[in-house]
This record gives C-alpha cells, structure tokens and sequence, in this order.
C-alpha cells in the first residue's frame, strides 16, 4: 500500500482522484464502487478474469483521496490474491510456485508505477523512495533515507548470519542461559 499525506499543494483532492481514475481505466479496470462524501473520495477498481485470481495477477485496486485543496492524503493499494492472503513471495515459491511469486512482483511493480504517475501529476519535483514508496523534496534527503534502509537490511543480515550457524537448539538453549531458565 501506498499512503501520503500532501500539504502546501495547489491541487484539488477531487483531480487527483479523477486521475487515478482515468489510470486505472486506462489499465482495463472497472470501477466497481465509488464513495464521494465531503472531502473523502474512494474507489474500488477491479480487472475481474479467472486467470487474473488464479495466477495471482493485480485483481482490484483500492484509491482513497481525502482532504482539502492544500492539505489531502492519497492511499493506493493493489490486491494481489497471494499478498492479500500474506503469502510473501518467498513462501510463494515453496508453496505456490514459481509463477506466483513473480506475478506478485509484477503487482508490486505496477502500484508502484501508478503511485509515480500519482505523484508526477500532483508535484513532478518530489522524490520517490524506490525501495517503500515514500516521498521527498530534496535527493539529499532521499539519500539518506535509502543509506539508512540499506545501513538496516545489512545489520539484520549480519545477526541472521551471526545466530544462523546456532541452529534452533543453540538459540533455544543461549535464550535460556541468558534469561536464567532452570535447567531441569
């Protein structure tokens, strides 16, 4: 899913919604349900073939603009029949297959090409985080943001390599030492 809220923006929520709109139709979606309401618009959007849901291909999209002109929030998210169910991709390949994970990453790829067009259209200036979907003024600021995601990832690889020799056994038994089990 893809959440942002804009503020100091020259643009009305009811446009922004509009475009998406008009993306989506433009992708083959139809727009199944439609909700407009004070300053709330929101749209369900489907591509409704058998193979679509069964090879776990973008099936709905849900688009949500609610606010004010200056200040409204956009929310994009793709429903993909393994990412809605949780099945990572990792899994997908242990279990569903091959082509089911790489169908999700297709999904992945295209809400993440309708959160760009989204977002040219409402200010071409920001920058977008490639790995989340977050949003910047600057490309320092979003320098730092991928160098501190990055700086994670490896410090969660090198525990998992640190404590992944262990085994469970290992783990279970240093988790016992070091929270004062009693060994029976």
């Amino acid at each position: 899913m893809r959440r942002y809220g804009f503020t100091e923006r020259d643009v009305k929520p009811a446009d922004v919604y509009e475009n998406i709109k008009s993306l989506l139709q433009g992708e083959g979606f139809k727009v199944t349900s439609e909700e407009k309401r004070d300053n709330y618009l929101d749209l369900h959007a489907r591509k409704s073939s058998v193979e679509k849901i069964v090879l776990g291909r973008v099936r709905d999209v849900d688009a949500v603009v609610a606010g004010t002109t200056g200040k409204f929030e956009v929310q994009l998210h793709a429903g993909v029949w393994g990412r809605d169910l949780m099945v990572p991709a990792i899994e997908g390949i242990a279990t569903l297959g091959a082509a089911p994970a790489v169908e999700i990453h297709g999904a992945h790829e295209f809400e993440e090409r309708l959160w760009e067009q989204v977002v040219s259209k409402i200010d071409p200036s920001l920058k977008i985080c490639k790995l989340d979907g977050m949003l910047f003024q600057t490309q320092e600021e979003l320098d730092k943001h991928v160098q501190a995601i990055q700086q994670a990832q490896q410090q969660a690889a090198n525990s998992m390599m640190m404590y992944g020799g262990m085994g469970m056994m290992g783990m279970g038994l240093m988790g016992m030492g070091m929270m004062g089990g009693l060994w029976i």
